[in-house]
């Protein structure tokens, strides 16, 4: 049987979106610099067979429903990393100092040198790593990631690691887009697409329009398009996907899209639904 001091040891995932932009290897590195080692890891394949219990508390104190369904959304992107990581440094503090080395769940209100305002997670639900607040918490979320084997023993170290990491990142294209990049390729397909219907002052006006980060640059797009508001796709194009702002349902919307020849991809699909109901960490921060 496995013993673990969890006053030293502390649960972390790296979920599918770490994997996806290539991160994994700096929040390792970010790890060894501020004194953790991992010690036991899993690859999580599949979404985590014990996800419900996870999030068991949110999901019926805290969270709607819909909340929840973005977390499915993340975790179907793609493999998860669980580890336990074990504090070089003898202070007794392990939790916190690992919660203030990954910094807010917001990105945007993270602090500089911290994982999710250094490596710029995308919003609270795409923020790179999880780790567990308490030694209390890592126990449970041990038992429900990894089960009673407590994952696998790390007999190769940090390298064997890396090794790992390195052969599952080199599996998926490296994503770099951030939400200001998935918004602005959207509508720019969008008008490439439309290009010979838009007339000579859309032309004009568009490629300009396109890349404007200011709110209401979407609809006034979009009062270019053939037909105007009533286009298809207008209501797409002036969509800000921010909370606060109108929502598309983006199942609609995509089906819309592909008629016209314009699939959603599944990192455009996540980082749009998710964003409007979580602020975005934007370019200009």
């Amino acid at each position: 049987m496995t013993t673990i001091d969890w006053q030293r040891t502390a649960l972390m995932l790296l979920p599918p979106d770490a994997l996806e932009r290539h991160l994994c290897s700096p929040v390792l590195d970010m790890l060894d610099r501020h004194g953790f080692t991992p010690v036991r890891h899993e690859v999580l394949w599949h979404r985590p067979p014990g996800q419900d219990a996870w999030q068991e508390r949110n999901i019926t104190s805290v969270w709607k429903a819909y909340f929840y369904r973005q977390v499915d959304l993340v975790f179907d992107l793609g493999p998860t990393i669980a580890l336990l990581v074990e504090d070089r440094r003898p202070s007794g503090a392990t939790h916190e100092r690992l919660r203030a080395l990954k910094g807010a769940s917001d990105p945007a209100e993270a602090a500089p040198g911290t994982i999710r305002r250094d490596l710029r997670g995308i919003n609270v639900m795409l923020d790179i790593v999880h780790t567990s607040d308490s030694p209390e918490d890592s126990e449970h979320e041990a038992s429900v990631f990894f089960g009673p084997g407590l994952g696998r023993p790390l007999d190769g170290g940090l390298a064997e690691l890396r090794d790992l990491v390195g052969l599952l990142e080199a599996g998926v294209p490296k994503e770099t887009r951030e939400y200001d990049d998935v918004r602005v390729g959207l509508r720019a397909k969008i008008v490439a697409a439309l290009w010979p219907e838009l007339g000579e002052l859309g032309r004009k006006l568009a490629p300009g329009l396109v890349a404007d980060p200011r709110p209401g640059a979407g609809a006034e797009l979009a009062a270019l398009l053939p037909g105007g508001d009533a286009h298809p796709l207008a209501e797409i194009v002036a969509c800000e996907f921010l909370p606060d702002h109108p929502r598309v349902d983006l199942k609609r919307a995509a089906a819309k899209l592909a008629v016209h020849g314009l699939p959603l991809d599944r990192w455009e699909n996540v980082v749009l639904q998710t964003s409007m109901l979580f602020p975005p960490l934007r370019r200009s921060t």
